[in-house]
């Protein structure tokens, strides 16, 4: 999904998220756990993604890149470039 998402591809992203969300639906997980992870990936991507808001998707995305960047040693080195989602 989030590569759907990443690449612009947008109704490919929100056929995943619809199948996922099924999934997840009034479930809860040990936090950590895989299950928790899409849990809150599909939370947090739902508004934008069924609004089609490419800025706020992005945004989202970014933030994610430079939390998995920040504080470890790639973390000089690291310059953020735009998706094609942005293009």
């Amino acid at each position: 999904m989030i590569v759907h998402i990443a690449a612009g591809d947008l109704e490919a992203a929100r056929a995943i998220w619809h199948e996922r969300q099924l999934w997840h639906a009034g479930k809860s997980f040990p936090p950590g756990t895989r299950a928790d992870r899409w849990r809150l990936q599909l939370a947090a991507v739902a508004e934008p993604l069924m609004a089609g808001d490419r800025p706020a998707l992005a945004k989202i995305l970014h933030d994610w890149e430079a939390a998995n960047v920040r504080g470890t040693e790639l973390e000089p080195y690291w310059e953020p470039t735009p998706f094609p989602l942005e293009r």
